[in-house]
């Protein structure tokens, strides 16, 4: 059954070999005000519509789907969609046996966008052949970025949990066998210099280096589960890159590796906490050091824009392949022959909590170059609760 209203402009039409010019002028009139209306409500939506001819020409775009799309609202003549979206174009084909489907797509024109579309098919009079499709356009990359986000978060927060249980049972162990360890050590003083006493404090000695590295590595645990919420104050990020870099100048020339700082002029502060922004720049710059065997280079540099200040570090160092880039972030996850694997989950936790961004890309042989992006003190910060642990 339709549900379509005779309006009477229909009543008018059913006339229409009657009327004489007069009120051929006044139907024309009245038919303009109508699509006039029509276009006005169309372009109030938040949504896109189009109207495709049954080759695929556009005959309507609403301002939001042209605002969405990247082309005019009314494109000139009988507008290929392949032409003017092309990255559209093929969602848009609906099959044969289809009277509607709904799909998400992507597309990377005038920006990379993530759409909802709707697609329908509308019947033609003069045949099935002829008919058009009408395809409605909701922007939902928002929406994706915020679901994604709120994923990610949640998987964080079981595996950071986990962390947090594990630090606290394996600390507990670790203490008590240090207080034995004292015991032994006072035991061994009781007998002198012999070489028994000294194989004991050796051995001793070993088992206390041991125990001081596991001790890093819980705290490092701790760290990265329990991060302190930042103290935010104006911050002078050039400084802090100047500190980062000294707390490992002696390593990198050990091992003969050159670093330079590109400083602009004018680099505001940013709005942060000192020792957690340093603790960032340190895990990236120890990062990029330990890409390296011998020698090579480090290039940092800073840039500033309207919201943002950026520090880029780059490496000369054997990269990370691509299917493990999308790893990096993941706890106790390393591509090093030794370490915790929490460093870039810190420096992820870190960057959230100051409302600023990660950015990693990396040739396998070539090097890897890491972005932190810092919103800028005048911008409003919204800092990212940490998971309770």
């Amino acid at each position: 059954m339709s549900r379509r209203r005779s309006s009477p402009l229909d009543r008018v039409l059913g006339r229409i070999d009657d009327l004489d010019a007069q009120n051929l002028a006044i139907l024309a009139r009245r038919l303009e005000r109508e699509r006039d209306l029509m276009e006005t409500v169309l372009d109030t939506l938040q949504e896109g519509v189009l109207v495709l001819s049954h080759d695929g020409a556009v005959e309507y775009a609403n301002a939001s789907a042209a605002h969405l799309l990247g082309f005019p609202s009314e494109p000139e003549g009988r507008s290929d969609l392949r032409r003017l979206a092309p990255d559209l174009a093929p969602a848009l084909e609906l099959p044969v046996d289809a009277a509607a489907l709904s799909r998400e797509v992507e597309v990377r024109y005038p920006e990379p966008r993530v759409l909802r579309l709707h697609l329908a098919r509308v019947s033609d009079s003069q045949g099935p052949e002829l008919a058009r499709r009408v395809a409605v356009l909701s922007d939902v990359t928002a929406e994706r970025v915020q679901t994604e986000d709120r994923v990610e978060s949640e998987r964080i927060d079981s595996i950071v949990t986990l962390a947090a249980g594990v630090a606290h049972e394996v600390g507990n162990p670790l203490n008590a066998i240090g207080i034995h360890l004292q015991l032994l050590e006072r035991e061994a003083a009781k007998l002198g210099d012999s070489p028994s006493a000294r194989k004991v404090r050796e051995s001793a000695a070993v088992c206390r280096s041991e125990i001081s590295r596991l001790d890093g590595i819980v705290r490092d645990f701790l760290g990265a589960v329990r991060p302190a919420p930042p103290v935010l104050a104006d911050t002078d990020l050039v400084a802090v890159v100047a500190e980062a870099v000294a707390l490992l100048r002696d390593q990198m020339e050990q091992l003969g590796v050159r670093v330079s700082v590109d400083v602009p002029s004018g680099v505001p502060p940013i709005l942060g906490d000192r020792n957690q922004v340093k603790q960032a720049l340190f895990n990236v710059l120890k990062n990029a050091l330990e890409a390296m065997d011998r020698g090579g280079e480090i290039d940092v540099a800073l840039s500033h824009d309207d919201e943002w200040v950026a520090v880029e570090v780059r490496d000369t160092g054997v990269g990370i392949p691509v299917e493990r880039l999308t790893r990096v972030f993941d706890a106790y996850y390393t591509t090093k022959g030794s370490g915790a694997g929490v460093g870039m989950l810190i420096l992820l936790r870190i960057m959230r909590a100051h409302g600023g961004t990660v950015d990693i890309r990396s040739t396998p042989g070539s090097g890897t170059a890491v972005t932190l992006r810092f919103p800028l003190r005048n911008r409003r910060v919204r800092t990212l609760e940490a998971p309770k642990a």
